[in-house]
């Protein structure tokens, strides 16, 4: 008797092993080929989540993302809300899902989680941010914080706020009015796609054929896209598309490099 309780006590231990190793497995799968990441922004008075996809793959895919709060109050109450959509990313592309505002001055704990679902809804990428009310400062502060340090970016690259300083900076050189307005598309896909990197990236215009231009677009100092320029805006805006796709991918491999290092 005392030999079939160990025997079936192992067997059950064995396959509690199996599971965890499992678990484990799988949940190293998640942002391989498409990266889940809550942003934050913060305030005096609100924090701003923007839930976003990057697509670490050359090739455009469609997917399902559910961004979820859970909120618990004094009372141990939980109330969960969702959003979620079904949407399309290009290659090496990073999108902008769906933000959350919430008041600083909520009481209780707060759990934010971002997960994406390939075609056979399957999760491939997640976020999770889990934040607490703190009594002595009467607001809400990020669990972990060391790892989830709010950063802020206006669009006009404005001075840092509440302590906060951005990392890499899109910095211009330009010349004519074509130049500034590529410039601006740029800087408007760069902020709208929430584009968080270290490294600068140089938009530059120098004198080119005749009564043209040309302008070059360089991470790092490194050449990604140039162009000779054209005033039309739809032109320009499509050279802006074509810039901001070829600096993500090429801020992705500047990623894949340090962690290689960092591994070796």
């Amino acid at each position: 008797m005392i030999l079939k309780l160990t025997y079936r006590f192992i067997k059950q231990i064995l396959l509690l092993l199996a599971l965890l190793f499992i678990s484990n497995a799988t949940a190293q799968l998640y942002n391989v080929e498409i990266a889940a990441k809550i942003k934050v922004e913060r305030n005096s008075e609100f924090y701003t989540f923007t839930s976003t996809a990057e697509n670490l793959t050359p090739a455009a895919t469609s997917l399902r993302y559910e961004f979820m709060a859970f909120k618990t109050d004094e009372n141990n109450n939980t109330q969960k809300n969702t959003q979620g959509n079904r949407f399309v990313i290009e290659a090496n592309d990073k999108k902008l899902l769906s933000t959350l505002t919430i008041n600083n001055n909520i009481t209780g704990k707060i759990i934010l989680v971002l997960v994406i679902y390939d075609l056979e809804d399957k999760p491939i990428g997640q976020d999770r941010i889990v934040l607490n009310y703190d009594p002595t400062l009467e607001s809400l502060e990020i669990e972990d914080a060391e790892k989830r340090t709010p950063i802020v970016i206006s669009p006009d690259q404005a001075a840092p706020q509440d302590g906060y300083i951005p990392q890499g900076f899109v910095l211009k050189n330009t010349i004519t009015k074509a130049g500034r307005d590529f410039y601006k598309y740029f800087y408007f896909e760069f902020y709208n796609k929430q584009i968080e990197t270290d490294k600068n990236i140089l938009i530059e215009e120098v004198p080119g054929r005749g009564r043209t231009t040309r302008i070059t677009v360089k991470v790092e100092d490194e050449l990604v896209w140039q162009f000779f320029s054209q005033p039309r805006k739809a032109f320009l805006k499509q050279m802006a598309n074509y810039a901001i796709a070829r600096s993500i991918r090429r801020l992705q491999q500047l990623e894949k490099q340090k962690e290689e290092l960092i591994r070796y």
